[in-house]
């Protein structure tokens, strides 16, 4: 059997090849056939087929080490995700969200975020099952669309991406959903997933408090 893959880029610039007597199953072990050539650049898109013809599309990125050097790896995206209303007017929360640098007033596990017009770099720091976690990464500040969704994905470092969208309930209150997604290898996707309340949990006490701190910061600003 052989198995050939798809990538966005030139694939004469590009190419890869996977050569197996066997089905290539890519949710298995990661044992790679015995021939495989792979440039680490490309974003793929891995096409296999059973002995019946039938043909299943997976959306794989980066990094199990090959014998030519390069890395490749099965990956998965999860999200989580948590809402809440706030007692404010829409545009007095999406100031605050807006002023990227002060996020760690109602989300402590952000240690810093140090932000460009462009770029934002973040620190995190967090203690779980008694450790303490600190990963730092540079994110794209993408186009936001205004009064509905700020949003953001990282360009270096830890794999992420996170949206904030805005729900007008009333001239006095909106709705406020926060999604913070992340990238794992497909053989820790079980135990993420195992995890993923406790995240959503940690955005719901992320949004309980930016609540108060909105709230708080309208009455200061209407006793001015």
């Amino acid at each position: 059997m052989e198995a050939r893959g798809t990538c966005d880029l030139d694939q004469r610039q590009h190419p890869f090849i996977i050569e197996s007597k066997q089905v290539f199953n890519p949710a298995s072990a990661p044992v790679f056939p015995r021939k495989f050539v792979y440039s680490p650049t490309s974003c793929l898109t891995i096409r296999h087929r059973s002995l019946t013809h039938s043909c299943r599309t997976v959306h794989k990125r980066s990094c199990f080490p090959i014998s030519n050097g390069s890395r490749w790896t099965a990956s998965q995206w999860l999200d989580a995700t948590s809402q809440i209303e706030v007692p404010v007017p829409l545009s007095f929360a999406w100031e605050l969200w807006n002023d990227r640098e002060h996020l760690n007033r109602w989300m402590p596990w952000i240690h810093s975020i140090k932000d460009r017009p462009e770029l934002s770099e973040w620190c995190l720091k967090y203690n779980a099952f008694g450790q303490d976690f600190e990963f730092k990464w540079t994110a794209k500040n993408l186009q936001p669309i205004h009064h509905q969704k700020i949003h953001w994905r990282s360009v270096d470092g830890l794999p992420n991406r996170g949206t904030v969208r805005f729900y007008p309930r009333s001239p006095s209150s909106v709705g406020v959903q926060l999604t913070i997604s992340y990238e794992v290898p497909d053989l820790l996707v079980p135990l993420a997933a195992s995890v993923s309340p406790l995240v959503e949990s940690i955005l719901q006490k992320d949004l309980e408090r930016f609540a108060v701190f909105a709230k708080e910061q309208s009455v200061k600003a209407s006793v001015k």
